[in-house]
């Protein structure tokens, strides 16, 4: 593989286009490769430093820098202040002097072609692994628009952004269609860089993906004049939300649901009908116990010393007072921090 001005500057352009990366950050990874593979032909200089120059017309030059020292203690490194002085009159101490190393031709081996490539390619996947990163990471605990293009037995293949990312099992709707070419919400949980990798953590399945809905669709929410104070969720059949306002002439429930139950319905939509409640929280552990377990209508309830509540309903209301899968009442429990038995 010969290494002329032409073909670096092929190279550069090269790369420029097709992975529109900016011509500095592509200098630098034709440097990488290069050293990476004269180092491959020349394994005198393996444990040397190498840089490597490349003018605008593509002419390669490789020189060898050694660090000034009074003493040598690596040889492939460094050079006594009286012998680099043969070469620059006035280095001092600490600096590096280049000794040009440039072979007569820039004709690089099988073997260390295939090292400078490599070289290029790991560079190119660690300048795409950043821009990815630094596309995502301010986007953190919010909602992402995505695109399903393709559906397995257990995961679901999104496109968000022209960015491939995976929605396992765990993180999704259960039980819920997810077809090719519709286009979801997915919520943003975290974005992780660890061991040369970036993973994006997305879910529909958590209680956070609920409330970025609300916050998306409820202005008063986003503006703080009504907050979540918690929120319970059985993901695919149930959520209760408790909720509260900073003004006390304001009903938030009201403002959740919205008008003639807009905001409601637009909520149900983004959640495949799971079924939602929301709940103003107050301070009265019996009124707000017996609200939690609505649609069920609540007789009586006893407190007793354990944190444990005995919820007395009729016969017909026992079904829903504890729901589909027992949803109803561990919602009701989590929300409430007492254990409702049911009666």
């Amino acid at each position: 593989m010969k290494l002329d001005g032409k073909s670096i500057q092929a190279a550069i352009m090269h790369l420029v286009e097709e992975y529109r990366l900016d011509p500095y950050q592509v200098m630098e990874i034709i440097r990488a490769g290069i050293k990476s593979g004269f180092k491959k032909d020349f394994p005198e200089f393996r444990k040397a430093e190498i840089v490597v120059n490349v003018e605008n017309d593509g002419t390669i030059s490789i020189y060898k820098a050694l660090t000034v020292v009074e003493e040598i203690e690596e040889e492939d490194t460094q050079i006594l202040l009286a012998d680099a002085r043969k070469e620059r009159k006035d280095i001092e101490l600490g600096e590096q002097l280049l000794i040009n190393i440039t072979p007569q031709s820039m004709e690089l081996s099988r073997i260390a072609a295939q090292a400078a490539a490599q070289t290029i390619k790991q560079g190119i996947k660690n300048i795409e692994r950043e821009r990815f990163y630094d596309k995502f990471q301010d986007k953190e605990g919010q909602l992402l628009k995505a695109k399903v293009i393709k559906v397995h037995t257990d995961s679901v293949i999104l496109d968000i952004e022209g960015t491939t990312v995976v929605l396992p099992p765990e993180s999704q709707i259960p039980n819920r269609p997810y077809e090719v070419g519709e286009e979801i919400f997915v919520f943003l949980k975290k974005i992780s860089k660890e061991a040369g990798s970036i993973t994006l953590e997305i879910t529909q399945s958590s209680p956070d993906y609920v409330e970025a809905i609300l916050k998306k669709i409820v202005p008063e929410f986003e503006e703080g004049i009504v907050t979540i104070e918690k929120i319970g969720r059985v993901a695919g059949k149930r959520t209760k939300i408790l909720v509260a306002s900073t003004d006390e002439s304001i009903d938030p429930v009201g403002v959740f649901v919205g008008h003639k139950g807009d905001r409601i319905n637009t909520v149900l939509s983004l959640l495949d009908g799971e079924k939602v409640d929301f709940v103003e929280d107050i301070d009265d552990p019996k009124e707000l116990i017996t609200r939690l377990l609505k649609p069920a209508q609540v007789e009586s309830l006893e407190f007793k010393d354990n944190g444990k509540v005995t919820a007395r309903v009729e016969e017909s209301q026992k079904s829903l007072a504890i729901g589909k899968g027992a949803c109803n009442i561990k919602l009701a429990s989590q929300l409430s921090g007492y254990q409702i038995e049911v009666i």
